[in-house]
């Protein structure tokens, strides 16, 4: 038998080992490089915003168009509450209206009759003043007539109970005049009173449109377990509207990858729904915190800082929100879960 030296295979060895070596270095490389330029997550969560379906009145359901799971659109009826106890506080507040209505007429036409007396108690002012100065006047004319006794001195002493009468008329007219002028008032509390009247009415008939639920958006109805029948009370979420008009997925991504996540930046999504098929979107935006158990702690204390130490820093991940263009209805459904490939992928040549 044959001898064969192992020296002579160990040069071979040797090169194979320092080209597996080299080779599991280079695709290393590699792969940390097209992860940092790549970023990818695998357990991205497909989202769309909701609409918490309530009214602001409350009452009794008495017809409900929906069931769990329909899909709706925008402005579709979707619910109605029992309107006539709204119907009838939209007739008492106009019946209220129409009552302070009223009472602002009655107001325009009392101001009107006591504008009328003061204007009346003006002129007898004017005549009593003008009585007066005549009585006065005449009591000038008499009195030196009466001290040379050209006239008797009864003629000028009538003059001057004429006067002093002309003089407490005046005083009183002025006095009516006055009151008169203060009785007319104003219609501000009438008024006032009818505005008051018209708020009330205008909030009876907003309440009444409340009775009345459409769709805010196209979307799916969820959560729905009532029937007609509930007594519902004033914002009550009866049911949860999946709106349909836009979706997302958010994709936590670790804090060494987000150099390479810009806005507007195209990404590559996969439902697993179908992950055959690529949905193509967008980086909307990347969030700017998350809840770290370190920093916890209550306000206005000392700082809590943990005892023990990580030899293992586990880097932290930030959710990164990407807004899908549209896609076909059957791969988006909220919670299901996706794969993400930022500037990457079938859905990013």
């Amino acid at each position: 038998m044959k001898k064969v030296s192992l020296s002579t295979t160990k040069p071979v060895g040797i090169v194979i080992a320092l080209l597996c070596l080299t080779g599991a270095t280079l695709l290393g490389v590699h792969v940390a490089h097209k992860n940092s330029a790549y970023p990818s997550s695998d357990s991205g969560e497909l989202d769309a915003e909701v609409v918490h379906m309530a009214s602001t009145v409350g009452g009794r359901l008495v017809e409900l168009r929906v069931h769990v799971n329909q899909a709706v659109k925008k402005g579709d009826l979707l619910y109605r509450i029992d309107p006539e106890p709204y119907q009838l506080a939209v007739h008492q507040a106009e019946a209220n209206l129409a009552l302070a209505a009223a009472e602002v007429e009655n107001q325009e036409r009392l101001v009107a009759v006591k504008t009328a007396n003061a204007e009346i108690a003006q002129n007898q002012t004017q005549r009593a003043q003008t009585n007066r100065d005549l009585a006065a006047r005449t009591v000038d004319r008499l009195k030196p007539l009466a001290g040379k006794a050209y006239i008797p001195w009864q003629e000028y002493d009538q003059a001057r109970v004429v006067l002093n009468n002309a003089s407490v008329s005046l005083t009183e007219s002025q006095k009516q005049a006055s009151a008169a002028q203060l009785a007319i008032g104003d219609l501000k509390s009438s008024l006032a009173a009818q505005q008051a009247a018209q708020a009330a009415l205008e909030q009876a008939r907003y309440a009444l449109k409340q009775t009345t639920i459409t769709a805010p958006t196209d979307g799916y109805v969820t959560s729905l377990r009532v029937k007609e029948g509930e007594i519902l009370a004033p914002s009550q979420v009866l049911f949860t509207l999946i709106a349909n008009d836009s979706w997302f997925v958010s994709a936590n991504m670790r804090e060494t990858e987000l150099a390479a996540v810009k806005p507007s930046a195209c990404v590559t999504v996969y439902s697993l729904i179908d992950k055959h098929k690529a949905l193509r979107g967008h980086v909307e935006s990347i969030g700017w915190g998350v809840l770290s158990a370190d920093s916890a702690g209550l306000g206005r204390t000392l700082p809590l800082v943990p005892r023990q130490m990580d030899w293992v820093h586990v880097a932290q991940r930030f959710p990164v929100r990407i807004k899908l263009d549209p896609a076909a209805p059957d791969l988006l459904r909220m919670g299901a879960t996706a794969t993400v490939e930022i500037n990457h992928g079938a859905a990013c040549p």
